[in-house]
């Protein structure tokens, strides 16, 4: 999930000082001063700090996917619909069913591990998303109103620091899933390929998705859905259609946090040469579009609800109260650059609330049967 961050200085340039050289004056004199300056400037990476890089605020959009998926392998392994047009992967699943998980220590493991799996790999691209913007110059202090989003400011990072920081996010997100594929199937790596490559052709590359429309789409699918089904192959070693139903949801609900941040920064990337879906739609229309979506998501788990049976439709009944109560807020907002904080913990609650009535339906699903 992106985030707005620059440094603390006012001047682009210096965002480059680590790696361009003294541009005056004795060489060896210049790169002393140089050296000296940096260790003035820069802080060493906290606790506090690393834990601001990741952006925990937004880990719904990591930790949603994986409860959905894990409790939908427990669901739809049930249901004869699934079962019906499942696709075995490995084995463990004969013809005409799916492996059906047990709630053991194996598959709690299993389950964790792909929690931390995704969790990383979303710190990951928090941060490497942030140290791109950093260098490139896109963010400055004057839009970085909120100090918890913007750790490389405001705690005064290298920028090489939050890029080393986000490498080793990354390198945990590919142990764990390393772990996992070896412990379940092998299919996990390719669902590892294709997140992985998602997630570099976001930020880097002679075209990155975030300056293109496509931006709230490959945020929502790469973690809406490829994490869902990583952690339902994980725990079934099969695949099943039907996933797709659950994961609906959580697809939308993850564009439109991804949708809200760039609309707060309609200006900002225009004057970048950003070419984000709000930039085409323009403010008044992506606002539409916010709306539009978070009644989606609401349509789509009561449709899934409906194919369950009708009960399990108590859960969406309630989350239709908080939902509406949230979108009262959601339409009060500005959302510009001074709006920004506010209108990012709504759209974040309202994902919330979204894929806890998914899960609740799921859960329900889980005990009744």
């Amino acid at each position: 999930m992106p985030k707005s961050i620059s440094h603390h200085l006012s001047r682009p340039a210096s965002k480059t000082d680590e790696i361009a050289g003294p541009v005056s004056g004795d060489p060896g004199a210049g790169a002393s001063a140089s050296a000296s300056a940096q260790h003035q400037q820069y802080a060493s990476l906290s606790l506090r700090a690393a834990w601001q890089l990741t952006s925990p605020q937004s880990w719904i959009a990591s930790i949603g996917p994986v409860l959905v998926g894990g409790l939908s392998a427990f669901v739809l392994t049930q249901w004869p619909l699934a079962r019906m047009v499942r696709l075995t992967l490995s084995g463990g699943a004969s013809f005409g069913s799916l492996y059906r998980p047990v709630l053991s220590v194996r598959s709690l493991l299993l389950w964790l591990l792909m929690l931390v799996c995704a969790v990383a790999a979303q710190s990951a691209a928090n941060t490497l998303n942030d140290y791109k913007d950093f260098v490139a110059g896109t963010d400055t202090e004057q839009n970085c109103v909120d100090t918890t989003d913007a750790s490389i400011i405001y705690n005064h990072l290298a920028p090489k620091t939050a890029r080393n920081f986000g490498i080793a996010c990354l390198i945990v997100a590919l142990v764990a899933g390393v772990v996992v594929a070896a412990f379940s199937s092998l299919w996990l790596l390719v669902v590892g390929v294709v997140g992985i490559a998602a997630l570099m052709t976001y930020s880097y590359g002679p075209a990155p998705v975030s300056y293109l429309p496509l931006g709230e789409v490959v945020s929502g699918v790469t973690f809406g859905l490829l994490i869902a089904v990583g952690t339902f192959v994980a725990l079934t070693r099969s695949w099943s259609w039907m996933l797709l139903l659950p994961c609906v949801q959580q697809v939308i609900s993850i564009g439109l946090i991804m949708m809200t941040n760039n609309t707060c920064d309609i200006e900002r990337d225009t004057e970048a040469g950003r070419r984000t879906l709000p930039v085409l739609l323009g403010r008044r229309r992506s606002l539409a579009a916010l709306a539009i979506g978070n009644m989606l998501a609401l349509i789509a788990l009561g449709v899934f609800a409906l194919l369950l049976g009708g009960f399990y439709c108590l859960p969406v009944i309630a989350g239709c109260f908080f939902v509406s109560g949230l979108m009262r807020r959601f339409i009060t907002l500005h959302f510009d650059v001074q709006d920004r904080p506010r209108a990012m913990q709504t759209s974040v609650a309202l994902a919330r609330v979204l894929a806890a009535t998914n899960c609740a339906v799921l859960l329900l699903a889980v005990l009744w049967r």
